[in-house]
């Protein structure tokens, strides 16, 4: 019997102390850079859209920086940035937190509990050692978080670009890249239910160690929200999305993660250990397959806990991973996870199967859902590419293939949508790059007229482009669209390709 381990670092972090070497009056100043800079006896320097922070400073409490316009703000090597007060940013076109010396980064960016009401938009904040939020809901909207590094010499300064510690703070619609370690983490003993919509997450994990770009621990009273994202993965270490309760807390943590592609990664999506209860649906789970090793990871979805853990499993795309789906037990005698991929029979509306799971396997086999378990899954009204029973059968393994495992219930089964569709018949074309800065390039198998068509989050129809290929290909500018998601359909003839692309600069 093949086991399959799924291993990975969460690690928390604890809020260091210490003093400001500046610190805003704590009256109930409301000021700007300018008048800061004004203020702070040569900490802070320059003026217009210039400015340069010499050391650390700290925000009172009671005082508030109020950032509008268009700037520019350079940071002393090991510099920190602490926020009792209210921070906000909103500029016309955006505001750059960066270091003065991209080689030497100052140290990190930190929010505490009395923040709360703290908002950044159009902010880019780089070559830092990451966002840190102590009991603060901090929300980050429309933001770039890029070139966070785990330590600068010998000081350790994270192992999330965003750290996340309490509190719900709000992460949506920005673009989180190419960071030391994890892109958001939250710490395994204090619950933390953070809201993250319609990023876009690349390249995460430069150091090519053991961690997911989403790494979440234990929620709070709220359930953690998962939503919209685009998780593309480059080196062979880095997970996708992974939500754990390691050190046993005994409240619930509620996860829904919906409507997002997560796709190039170690693995996809994680739900590890106890007291979890999931919601995964709508979502594109796909070629999670970059590193060989299935001893290690390669499963579009993993469940690996006991009783305690529950969820639902709907709606999903699950394909080109090394296994589609895979159950395991937190011990070998202990009964596993209780999640269901369909259920005609359950009361729960939700819990109606219809997930496409095909495509997936490793070594010439297929493993489409791999039961490493002794406990039986109902697994009914789902799409597995095949009319036959038999073909569905082999692709399984469970306990036809070893009695000491539990039974996978995959009848009654769908019909594939390529037989139930016949007037949409899939179109095989390629889109690359993606994520794109400049253009995007289509590759079809024919040189007959096509219609591209583009629609934002919001579901709007933002470009309607027709062209006729040469030699099969033709490529197409995105610099007039903003950074973010996308989705696209693609028509030539009776033939559809349909699917989402970034934009990023």
């Amino acid at each position: 019997m093949k086991k399959l381990l799924l291993l990975f670092v969460l690690l928390g972090f604890e809020l260091r102390s210490g003093y400001a070497q500046y610190q805003t009056p704590g009256t109930g100043v409301h000021w700007n850079l300018t008048q800061l800079a004004a203020a702070s006896g040569g900490y802070v320097t320059g003026a217009g859209s210039a400015f340069q922070v010499n050391d650390t400073i700290r925000l009172a409490a009671t005082d508030t920086l109020d950032i509008t316009t268009n700037a520019t703000v350079r940071v002393a090597s090991l510099a920190l940035l602490y926020v009792d007060g209210v921070l906000l940013i909103d500029p016309r076109d955006s505001v750059k937190i960066t270091a003065i010396d991209p080689a030497a980064p100052f140290h990190s960016f930190w929010f505490s509990g009395t923040s709360n009401g703290s908002r950044l938009r159009k902010t880019v904040i780089e070559y830092g050692g990451g966002i840190k939020t102590v009991d603060a809901s901090l929300s980050l909207d429309s933001c770039v978080v890029r070139y966070q590094v785990s330590r600068i010499g010998t000081k350790a300064t994270n192992s999330g670009a965003i750290s996340l510690s309490g509190g719900t703070p709000s992460i949506t619609n920005c673009r989180i890249y190419g960071n030391a370690r994890s892109a958001i983490l939250s710490p395994a003993n204090r619950p933390t239910s953070p809201i993250i919509r319609n990023n876009l997450f690349a390249n995460n994990d430069t150091e090519n160690a053991n961690y997911p770009q989403i790494n979440l621990g234990v929620g709070g009273t709220t359930p953690i929200i998962i939503q919209g994202n685009l998780v593309v993965g480059r080196y062979d270490m880095a997970g996708g999305v992974s939500v754990s309760n390691l050190l046993g807390s005994t409240g619930v943590t509620q996860v829904q993660i919906r409507r997002n592609v997560v796709r190039n990664n170690r693995y996809g999506i994680a739900i590890i250990g106890s007291n979890i209860s999931s919601f995964i649906t709508q979502n594109v789970v796909e070629n999670n397959n970059i590193n060989p090793n299935t001893q290690t990871g390669g499963s579009g979805l993993n469940f690996q806990g006991g009783q305690t853990q529950t969820g639902v499993v709907s709606r999903n795309v699950i394909r080109g991973n090394l296994y589609g789906v895979t159950m395991l037990r937190s011990t070998a005698t202990a009964p596993g996870p209780r999640v269901s991929f369909g259920n005609l029979a359950s009361l729960d509306t939700t819990d109606v199967g219809r997930n496409r799971l095909t495509g997936n396997g490793n070594s010439g086999l297929v493993y489409d859902f791999y039961n490493n378990t002794a406990d039986a899954f109902s697994a009914e009204n789902n799409d597995w590419g095949t009319t036959s029973a038999a073909t569905i059968e082999a692709h399984v393994f469970h306990q036809p293939d070893n009695a000491a495992l539990g039974l996978v219930d995959f009848q009654p089964f769908l019909t594939p949508v390529v037989t139930r569709v016949a007037t949409a018949a899939p179109l095989a074309a390629a889109v690359y790059p993606n994520p794109a800065t400049d253009q995007l390039t289509f590759a079809l198998p024919a040189s007959a007229a096509v219609v591209l068509q583009v629609r934002d989050v919001t579901g709007r129809t933002v470009v309607t482009f027709s062209t006729k290929p040469v030699d099969g290909r033709f490529s197409w500018p995105v610099t007039s669209l903003a950074p973010g998601l996308y989705t696209y359909r693609l028509t030539q003839g009776p033939a559809v390709a349909t699917g989402k692309f970034a934009v990023v600069r």
